[in-house]
């Protein structure tokens, strides 16, 4: 079943929140994993690698740095998200450079090169993917390819030049890049359809929403409370619980309008909405049912709890003037009757607000013909 429309909005914020909050500790973990790995290679390092022994220290206290000021939330999201990718990649095309300079690539060190720096940039690849999405990973991507492209093409050039008998190796290094070139492809297309089905998906939602939200008051409007009412009353045809329709009416709004102008009657009609929306529970329907009336449908509730939180609404409706004018309500209420249909009882909840009308307005009255 649907959410009301009205707390719509509420909850797509709570969801935003809660993926906020799960990237930003996976993102803590990438960062624990990664330095727990340079330190266990700086621990095992071989000797002679001054490479690992002193930069890989230096990069884990920037990144454990960078993990402390991000678990205290001194970054925003996004600008975590380009600093990690920044000094992982720094860290990982660095290390590719050293290796390229100091190495022998297409001879003794093919191996290590091969098994032990090129997985990174495959990883740093499908990264700056998952952290920037399509059109951050596009740049991190190509630029990855081509700072290791070029690395490659210098090396084989001297190479051939110096004919060495280790140039044929170069066959090795290009189907890497190949495979790296493949990846980036792979990866961006996945990216691409990801981002694409959630911007569809966004904009269905979004339609969704304001094709069931009255976009003066924010609450559902009629449409959106039609669909919530046949699911709650079909609940309740199946499992025989109480089912209570509210209908509340702001007293003389029309001369509100009249003497205070229509953008007065606006606000009273938002101020209303806010206080009735503080005044239901979150599993609650609240919506405005048309003009000056409003309809609140509670699920498991029965009559007489109904009642009294009508009576809270309308003390708290009462308690103090809105845009500088005392506002009251009448409200009328009638219990679902299961097999009857939802429009039977909106009909007899209405009967009930004309009623509390009729007895002088600024109460409440249900079907047991109790004033209040």
């Amino acid at each position: 079943m649907d959410p009301a429309p009205g707390n719509h909005l509420q909850a797509v914020k709570i969801e935003l929140n809660r993926l906020e909050t799960y990237r930003r500790r996976t993102y803590l973990g990438v960062l624990a994993l990664t330095v727990a790995i340079m330190m266990l290679s700086w621990a095992f390092r071989e000797q002679g690698d001054p490479f690992i022994t002193i930069a890989y220290p230096v990069f884990s206290v920037i990144l454990t740095i960078l993990g402390f000021a991000f678990w205290r939330r001194s970054l925003q999201l996004r600008t975590m998200e380009i600093t990690l990718v920044a000094m992982v990649g720094t860290m990982i095309l660095s290390r590719l450079a050293w290796h390229f300079a100091v190495g022998d690539p297409l001879g003794e060190h093919l191996l290590l090169l091969t098994g032990g720096h090129y997985w990174a940039v495959g990883i740093m690849i499908v990264g700056g993917f998952i952290a920037l999405g399509f059109r951050g990973g596009m740049v991190t991507g190509v630029a990855t390819l081509l700072f290791s492209g070029a690395l490659t093409a210098q090396e084989v050039s001297q190479c051939f030049l110096a004919a060495s008998d280790h140039c044929q190796n170069w066959v090795y290094l290009l189907r890497i890049h190949l495979f790296l070139t493949v990846l980036l492809v792979l990866t961006s297309a996945g990216t691409l359809l990801r981002e694409r089905s959630w911007s569809a998906f966004a904009r269905a939602e979004t339609l969704h929403h304001w094709a069931n939200t009255d976009p003066l008051c924010g609450l559902a409007n009629r449409r959106g409370a039609d669909r919530f009412l046949s699911a709650e009353a079909a609940q309740a045809d199946r499992y025989q619980r109480p089912l209570t329709i509210i209908l509340i009416d702001i007293d003389e709004f029309k001369s509100i309008n009249d003497d205070y102008g229509h953008e007065v009657g606006d606000t009273v009609i938002r101020e209303f909405a806010a206080i009735l929306s503080k005044t239901v529970r979150e599993v609650d329907l609240a919506a405005r049912w048309g003009g000056d009336e409003f309809l609140v449908a509670t699920p498991g509730v029965d009559l007489r709890s109904a009642r009294h939180a009508a009576q809270r609404c309308r003390r708290a409706i009462e308690r103090a003037p809105i845009a500088g004018v005392s506002v009251t309500a009448t409200i009328g209420i009638a219990e679902y009757l299961p097999g009857q249909g939802i429009e039977d009882a909106i009909s007899r909840a209405d009967a009930m607000l004309y009623r509390a009308k009729a007895a002088g307005r600024n109460r409440v009255i249900t079907e047991a013909c109790e004033l209040t």
